[in-house]
């Protein structure tokens, strides 16, 4: 990233290693708390530095480390837009409490004045229980925004598709 020219990137999605213990090839997934948070603010203010005005900041992270980074991002000048919890049903196996299934998906941008968000595009539109269950006129016939609740069906999981950033979607 340190190659790239300032101002240059429009989208960044960011999914690094939890620091939960995982034995990665190279990456030590095992830090003290400080030096994981340390290096976190480093290669995030790369991406500040190499994200454009207008442009969006995706970073999946689990719990532990969640609410901290969303706070380092903020101190870094990040705006958060959303908090997406990405549910899954193929969590990983506990034997000695609830099993984890999801991740979260922090949505920042540079600027809350400029950046792209396609709301009215209508591969981003689903509809409403207006629409669907009650019939209800009043419901926006374009349908509305996505819950900051993504569900990922059996149906997809099948696929193999074990990140929300191998799905196709149009956020």
């Amino acid at each position: 990233m340190n190659s790239l020219p300032a101002g240059s990137v429009n989208l960044v999605f960011a999914d690094p290693p939890f620091n939960i213990g995982y034995k990665y090839d190279v990456y030590d997934d095992c830090r003290a708390a400080e030096d994981y948070l340390s290096w976190s603010k480093d290669w995030m203010q790369a991406v500040w530095r190499v994200l454009r005005d207008d442009g969006t900041f995706w970073l999946a992270i689990g719990d532990d480390f969640a609410a901290e980074l969303k706070v380092a991002a903020q101190e870094i000048g990040f705006h958060a837009r959303s908090w997406v919890i990405w549910y899954y049903t193929f969590g990983v196996n506990c034997k000695n409490k609830f099993t984890r299934s999801h991740t979260h998906l922090f949505y920042f941008v540079r600027d809350v004045r400029k950046f792209t968000f396609l709301a009215d595009d209508p591969a981003n539109r689903i509809p409403s229980a207006r629409q669907l269950v009650y019939n209800d006129r009043r419901a926006n016939s374009k349908g509305r925004l996505p819950d900051d609740t993504w569900i990922i069906p059996p149906d997809v999981e099948q696929t193999f598709v074990l990140r929300p950033q191998d799905l196709q979607h149009q956020f």
